[in-house]
């Protein structure tokens, strides 16, 4: 059993002999995200700017839940799992930039997480509006290593492209007409 970071600074990635590690996981390029530029303010629906022009967030949630409904989906939107009584999982959360930071804790999360049972997402896997686009480097490719399946809670940020992506990537669903 390796350190928890809850009782180690080792454990928490700390003290590495190999700084950067991180980096030969990341894609050659990476975008940085400007939360100033006005643009990304209007694709990521700015409370404000989503007030003054209407954010269709509720009708396409209504959508997705009679489509999933209709193809038999739980009602009760529950996964059911057979694990033992006892089993270790991770959670994670709003993960999604593709930049340093969301690579740097990859490496610790792999170590931590190889004998888990499967991981939670639990918020935004896709900055900065959940494009289908950013799935690839932003999700596929560092957690590629991680063995247990992922299950994912969509955060406002999946839901600025309507949740298309999101509901392709965790369901294999394809947007509702």
């Amino acid at each position: 059993m390796s350190d928890s970071s809850r009782d180690t600074a080792e454990g928490a990635g700390w003290g590495t002999t190999e700084r950067g590690a991180y980096q030969r996981l990341m894609p050659p390029k990476t975008e940085k995200i400007s939360w100033l530029n006005p643009r990304m303010l209007w694709v990521a629906r700015n409370g404000v700017l989503a007030s003054w022009f209407g954010d269709p967030t509720g009708g396409t949630r209504s959508r997705w839940v009679a489509q999933r409904a209709a193809t038999g989906a739980p009602a009760g939107k529950v996964i059911r799992r057979d694990d033992p009584d006892r089993f270790s999982f991770l959670v994670i959360g709003d993960t999604g930039e593709g930049d340093d930071p969301q690579y740097a804790v990859v490496p610790g999360l792999l170590r931590t997480g190889r004998d888990t049972r499967f991981a939670v997402l639990a918020s935004d896997v896709i900055y900065p509006v959940g494009s289908a686009d950013d799935y690839d480097t932003k999700f596929f490719r560092p957690y590629r290593d991680y063995q247990a399946p992922i299950y994912a809670i969509p955060g406002n940020h999946d839901w600025y492209e309507d949740l298309g992506g999101f509901m392709r990537v965790f369901c294999g669903d394809a947007p509702p007409l």
